[in-house]
């Protein structure tokens, strides 16, 4: 009889009740992942804080830090910015590109007009002037300033001549030069000047600079890596009996690395900050100078410095080299210290 009693189920256990405590269970582990995911978030944000608040407390050695990696930002950036203003400056010439057609001494003016309207027409080409050896001989003299000197000729030494304006389609210098080449075989024309030496040697000189901005860069990102792993290595001697106790109560890795790892970060965007503001202030130092450098070339050229897009990459650069960093330090120093 007792063990048959047993076997009822009571009041509490009716199939009702097991259903709505299921249900209650079930409620409760749909109800944890947001609360742990609160926690989480909260832990990393009182962790950030307190990061602050130490470099706060130092503030001279996290400036010195800082510093050091700013320094180290802003030669490759600065590389960047004249390479973009060359390419920029590249664009603007390569697109004015002209060819000077020199007629042969025989051809009269009317006749040059005619094949300079004839020109026009052609495809590839956007403009075609012409200019007589009057029209070039007072320009030659207003440029030059040497009426004394031409007043001695007894007759014009210029010819006439034939400016072309390529189409824009043409961006590519082997094409102009490709036009200049069929422009030879008019019978009037005598010769052809295409001035691209210029636009190759500054095309050369962009490709330099690229080339210099990678490898500069790469090496500064090593060192700013290593200066990042060396003060974390230091903050991690200073907290070892703190990082030892944590490990035997239990504390996790990504834990204990964590104070670290939003360290580095911080570093890395001091670093960033400070770079951008020396920037700043090397551009002000060189915008004179440049301006003055563009007017004696009659150029309006504008050197240009960081726009949102460059300062925000810059902020993303810094505090991932300072992420990365630390990663690494506290990856290679932390499995050292254990407790005893």
């Amino acid at each position: 009889m007792l063990a048959k009693s047993t076997q009822k189920p009571s009041a509490k256990q009716t199939p009702g009740s097991n259903q709505k405590k299921a249900n209650n269970t079930a409620g409760a582990h749909v109800a944890s992942p947001p609360n742990a995911f609160k926690s989480y978030l909260n832990n990393h944000l009182k962790v950030s804080k307190l990061s602050i608040k130490d470099q706060l407390e130092r503030p001279f050695a996290s400036f010195f830090t800082c510093s050091v990696i700013g320094i180290a930002l802003v030669l490759p950036t600065l590389l960047a910015i004249l390479l973009s203003n060359i390419q920029s400056t590249d664009i603007d010439w390569d697109g004015s590109a002209q060819i000077t057609l020199f007629l042969k001494k025989d051809t009269s003016a009317l006749d040059a007009g005619v094949i300079a309207n004839q020109l026009e027409k052609k495809d590839n080409i956007e403009s075609s002037h012409f200019v007589s050896k009057q029209a070039a001989l007072i320009e030659f003299k207003a440029r030059f300033a040497m009426d004394s000197v031409i007043d001695y000729l007894d007759d014009n030494p210029l010819p006439h001549a034939i400016i072309i304006s390529p189409s824009p389609e043409l961006a590519n210098i082997s094409h102009i030069e490709a036009l200049k080449d069929r422009l030879l075989k008019i019978p009037e024309v005598e010769s052809a000047l295409l001035d691209v030496l210029w636009v190759q040697r500054l095309q050369s000189i962009s490709s330099f600079v690229e080339k210099a901005i990678y490898l500069v860069a790469i090496m500064l990102a090593i060192a700013v890596l290593l200066i990042l792993g060396n003060t974390i290595r230091l903050a991690i001697e200073n907290r070892k009996e703190e990082i030892a106790v944590l490990k035997l109560v239990g504390g996790t890795t990504p834990f204990i690395c964590r104070p670290f790892i939003y360290m580095g970060m911080f570093f890395g965007l001091g670093g960033s900050i400070i770079a951008i503001i020396l920037i700043h202030i090397i551009l002000a130092i060189l915008y004179g100078p440049v301006e003055e450098l563009a007017a004696s070339y009659q150029s309006d050229f504008d050197l240009s410095g960081l726009n949102f897009e460059s300062t925000l990459l810059l902020l993303v650069i810094g505090a991932t080299l300072g992420w990365l960093g630390s990663w690494l330090a506290v990856r290679k120093h932390l499995d050292d210290i254990e407790p005893t």
